[in-house]
């Protein structure tokens, strides 16, 4: 079980290493009026500050592939922290068993003196 566990953690950290563009966010498009095209705005949250950027729309391709990059990062890193959870656990539960048997008494028991 703890091969299956380590061995998905490597592959966790190999795809989060390949993710080399990421963006935290939401895009927003804004109406300019009628007649004229929207304008995009990417907010985000940012040590306690709501901080916005105007995003031309000639990148509004890549600041949306990016978003969907941190969110890959994000589900893979929560991926990541329930394996190694259950690894600990499993691991924890393991040594108490193993620490139990080894510290029970022995069934053969020396007669006492009185």
């Amino acid at each position: 079980m703890h091969m299956e566990y380590e061995s998905r953690r490597q592959e966790i950290l190999h795809e989060i290493n390949s993710i080399t563009r990421m963006e935290r966010g939401k895009l927003c498009a804004q109406s300019q009026g009628p007649d004229k095209p929207p304008f995009y705005k990417l907010q985000c949250w940012h040590k306690g500050k709501n901080q916005t950027r105007y995003v031309p729309a000639a990148e509004v391709a890549s600041v949306q592939a990016a978003l969907a990059e941190h969110e890959r990062f994000q589900e893979l890193a929560e991926e990541f922290v329930e394996l190694t959870v259950q690894q600990t656990r499993s691991s924890d539960a393991s040594e108490r068993k193993k620490n139990s048997s080894s510290s029970r008494p022995s069934a053969i028991r020396k007669p006492r003196r009185s």
